[in-house]
């Protein structure tokens, strides 16, 4: 994984969900917080392409006026359709949607643990350290009873 130090400019990462094969860009402010999001997914002028354009926009609009990142991730994360399934990102195994998979990746990469660890969004890292503190007794805070846990 990345992290936020590593990549004060932002990022670029290539994804695959049920085998459809797209790229998630990123930017970031001098403070470390996103700033702007781009989606490319499908051929110029396709439908899921012109939905993904449409879903970064709407992203960017938000983040613009404001709205929390963590509002825009709750709002994403658990949306379904297809294509939907297997990804090649060891911390989101299995993604319900591109739209699902874009608010879990922008969650690892820009919010801060305790955040995340709400939405029961954490890193294969962290939730072995997790497991390991909890088999050796320490308090863990737990996730939301109603929030989507990562596969």
């Amino acid at each position: 994984m990345t992290s936020r130090a590593a990549r004060p400019n932002g990022h670029t990462r290539r994804f695959s969900i049920g085998g459809a094969q797209g790229h998630l860009i990123t930017s970031a402010h001098a403070d470390g917080s996103l700033g702007h999001v781009a989606v490319h997914l499908g051929k110029h002028g396709s439908t899921l392409r012109g939905l993904t354009d449409a879903l970064y926009t709407m992203i960017n609009v938000a983040l613009d006026h404001g709205v929390p990142l963590v509002k825009i991730v709750n709002d994403l994360v658990g949306v379904a359709y297809e294509p939907r399934g297997l990804t090649n990102d060891p911390d989101i195994r299995i993604a319900a949607s591109i739209t699902d998979y874009i608010g879990r990746r922008l969650a690892l990469d820009y919010l801060p643990r305790d955040e995340r660890a709400e939405l029961g969004l954490l890193t294969v890292e962290e939730r072995t350290a997790q497991a390991d503190e909890q088999k050796a007794g320490a308090a863990v805070p737990q996730p939301r009873s109603d929030a989507l846990v990562t596969a």
